[in-house]
């Protein structure tokens, strides 16, 4: 009966041994999704940001790509004007990460006239 005991508690031990294992997780790429408040004539953006994830303190590369669907004539911030609609948008922006982040954090990137 001891012997049944003994084999019972080992193939225990190991069952909590092999799920105590850490598991190798998958790396997930930053999702970029619309606003919600934003009008429906907002341009959607495709963003790819490299390094994914953010790596503290590092320069973030932004690839941003879309579809215009007004004209931009004037302000040539980042960008060289003018931007006519219908034109596919391209450009790519660096920014330098914080040193710190808090466990939760949002990155906002936009298009806007003004």
């Amino acid at each position: 009966m001891s012997r049944i005991f003994i084999l019972a508690f080992v193939l225990f031990a190991t069952l909590f041994a092999v799920n105590a294992a850490p598991l190798e997780l998958e790396k997930r790429e930053t999702q970029f999704t619309p606003c919600p408040d934003f009008p429906p004539d907002a341009v959607g953006l495709d963003i790819k940001m490299t390094p994914d994830p953010v790596v503290l303190g590092a320069v973030e590369t932004f690839d941003i790509k879309g579809t215009m669907k007004k004209d931009i004539i004037a302000g040539d911030w980042l960008v060289t004007c003018p931007i006519t609609a219908g034109t596919v948008f391209s450009t790519t922006q660096e920014y330098t990460a914080p040193d710190e982040l808090p466990a939760k954090y949002t990155i906002a990137v936009a298009i806007g006239r003004g």
